[in-house]
């Protein structure tokens, strides 16, 4: 989503972001190119909930329009996106409540969408992912965070995702295989 096609100066209050609930993002193929598969993945994820939730749309159909139509994903790339829209499906309330559990003094129809929906990703690669390190996943959202949604967002995902992540740490249920990948997201 191109956050300057979406912006509407409105007096002295700033800019307010406006999103047509019928529009899908925007993608850039320049910028596409150099970022990861994985990343590309996520974000492609996040378009499809995006519009999964603005228009109820059903995901399978969102899925062989945004991403499985998407050249630019590799084969990996395609696979980890839909294991990402499986879990999530499978497990939405689950995620939801692990994220109301985490907000202190705010209501959780309150989030901004798209930082809920970075939360829930980052909470599915926490416990389903095992070979992604705890801080690729909060690293690669925090980014993705700062191209699709407000200045805070990164601060408030990066928060709610520390706080999740040693919660299931303390509880063993971070589910992490391989040498340091726990060590090195403390």
């Amino acid at each position: 989503m191109s956050k300057e096609k979406h912006v509407k100066h409105i007096s002295n209050e700033g800019p307010i972001l406006k999103i047509d609930t019928d529009e899908l993002f925007e993608n850039n193929p320049d910028r596409d190119k150099k970022l990861s598969q994985r990343r590309l993945a996520r974000e492609r994820v996040l378009q499809l909930l995006f519009s999964h939730a603005m228009n109820e749309r059903d995901t399978d159909d969102l899925y062989r329009e945004l991403i499985r139509s998407d050249t630019t994903l590799n084969e990996q790339a395609l696979e980890f996106a839909r294991q990402l829209l499986l879990f999530h499906n499978s497990h939405l309330e689950a995620l939801n409540t692990i994220i109301t559990e985490r907000l202190s003094n705010w209501d959780f129809s309150r989030v901004a969408l798209i930082d809920k929906i970075l939360i829930q990703i980052g909470i599915i690669e926490f416990m389903y992912f095992p070979e992604i390190p705890p801080k690729a996943t909060i690293n690669e959202l925090i980014e993705i965070a700062k191209d699709f949604s407000t200045e805070e967002s990164g601060k408030f995902i990066n928060g709610i995702l520390h706080a999740v992540k040693e919660d299931l740490q303390s509880k063993g249920e971070l589910n992490k295989e391989g040498r340091g990948l726990i060590e090195q997201s403390s």
